[in-house]
Parts: C-alpha cells; sequence; structure tokens
C-alpha cells in the first residue's frame, strides 16, 4: 500500500491538477466558441441588413473567426493532454491491481516480475573503489520509470580474490 501511495503521489498529484485545470478550461473555451458562433450570425445579420458596412463586417467576421480557430486548436492540444492523463491513470489502476494481487507473496516468481517489471536495464559498473558498483533501473508496467522512497537500485558486489 506504501509503495502504491508512494508511486500514485508521485506521478499524479500535479498531473490531476493540471487535468482539472485543463477541463475548466476546456469547458470555457467551449462556451467561447459557442459564442463566437452566436455573434458572427448577428454581425452577418446586421450586414445584410445594413446596420454595418461590409468592410467593418470582413473585418470583425476575420477577428472572431481567427480567436475561433485558435480556441478550437488551444481545445484539441488540451483534450489530448487531458486524455493522456486519463490513460495513465487507467494503467496505474492496472499496474495497482497486479500490486495487490501479489501482496505477501513468499517466493519471486518469473511470472510475478513479468507482470510487474517491463524492462531492467543494467549499468556499467562503478569500478573507482574497491567494489563493483552497478546501478540497475527497473521500467515498471503500466507506471514507466518511478523514483521512489527508499528505492535504492543499486548492486554492490566485492571483487572476488582468489588466493
Amino acid at each position: 500500500m506504501a509503495f502504491e501511495e508512494a508511486a500514485k503521489k508521485q506521478r499524479f498529484q500535479e498531473a490531476e491538477r493540471e487535468a482539472k485545470k485543463r477541463k475548466r478550461e476546456i469547458a470555457q473555451a467551449e462556451k467561447r466558441i459557442a459564442e463566437l458562433d452566436r455573434i458572427f450570425k448577428r454581425i452577418y445579420e446586421d450586414e445584410i441588413s445594413g446596420a454595418i458596412s461590409h468592410e467593418r463586417f470582413l473585418k470583425l467576421s476575420a477577428d472572431y473567426e481567427a480567436e475561433q480557430r485558435e480556441l478550437t486548436e488551444q481545445v484539441k492540444i488540451w483534450r489530448e493532454a487531458v486524455e493522456t492523463f486519463e490513460q495513465d491513470q487507467a494503467d496505474f489502476d492496472s499496474f495497482a491491481a497486479i500490486v495487490r494481487k501479489y501482496v505477501g507473496i513468499r517466493e519471486l516468481m518469473p511470472t510475478i516480475v513479468n507482470e510487474f517489471v517491463k524492462k531492467i536495464i543494467v549499468h556499467a559498473p562503478d569500478k573507482s573503489s574497491g567494489h563493483r558498483r552497478q546501478k540497475i533501473e527497473l521500467v515498471w508496467n503500466f507506471i514507466g520509470e518511478a523514483d521512489l522512497p527508499g528505492d535504492d537500485q543499486t548492486v554492490e558486489r566485492q571483487k572476488s580474490r582468489t588466493a
């Protein structure tokens, strides 16, 4: 549970705030896009009725259309960010289900490792001391790399000396 909470906090705390903010911005932008459609209809009617000149209509419509295009593009980008967050969260939930499945295991089996670990990266040894130090990075299934507290994945081996 501590592992799950630490990983979730690290990965999603800021992203969740950002996704909520983006959802609010999407709603505001969509409201403005709809408002621009209504405004455009009104200025078109004003141009037809002669209330505004054709030149004024062209300038106003160009400005409103540019704003609407910009907002539409921004909404698309924000939606993609929200969808990415939601997919990441779903992936994390899948990972957490695996963690809960194996709470209290007594023996580490290859199938268990395969469910948790996507990739293991073993770096070249650090030969600066009398010890061989190798840094090992784990890339987890569903959540990728995670720097968790107390997660020291350095393996240290004594050089074997024979007489």
